[in-house]
């Protein structure tokens, strides 16, 4: 089993998000922002490593200054880069549950879901930012010219969006 980089506390201290039942659906949402957000950018051999021994990476996953050509940096490090991955897939998907008559909505009484649109929009904003403080982090990994970050081999996730059609 693939353990996560962050728990709930890590994106509560960037995003709002509620305390829930639903842990194991967060666990599903990390690991996916882990795997097909953060994998690809990084690239295998860096995220192999990072994965084999987390606590070896804590500069990385955490953060920090770091010095460059005589000026101070920061580096805002991988674990934010995943939270905001998480919080959109968390958004996009943490109200549907699997049940054994098919995916279903979780709806509270005194409470209204927010529509489709109202879902992507808030998905979309926290990728881009998720790709906007993995730009920070890129810049960390290629100024002290880490040893397992090729720059050269890395892409963004594909960003053409989702594409959602109603049926029925």
């Amino acid at each position: 089993m693939i353990q996560t980089l962050i728990t709930r506390d890590d994106i509560a201290k960037y995003r709002q998000i509620s305390k829930s039942a639903f842990d194991d659906k967060l666990k599903e949402q990390i690991l996916d922002a882990q795997l097909i957000d953060l994998q690809p950018l990084i690239g295998e051999r860096l995220y192999n490593k990072l994965m084999a021994n987390p606590e070896n990476f804590q500069d990385l996953l955490i953060g920090g200054a770091y010095e460059y050509n005589g000026e101070t940096y920061h580096n805002h490090g991988l674990k934010m880069v995943i939270s905001y991955f998480a919080y959109a897939r968390h958004i996009m998907f943490s109200s549907y549950v699997d049940t054994p008559s098919g995916a279903v909505q979780i709806r509270k009484d005194n409470s209204e879901p927010i529509d489709m649109a109202g879902k992507k929009t808030i998905y979309q904003i926290n990728r881009e930012s998720a790709l906007q403080i993995w730009d920070n982090v890129k810049n960390y990994l290629t100024r002290t010219n880490h040893p397992l970050f090729n720059n050269c081999k890395t892409s963004a996730p594909r960003s053409a969006g989702m594409r959602f059609t109603k049926l029925g």
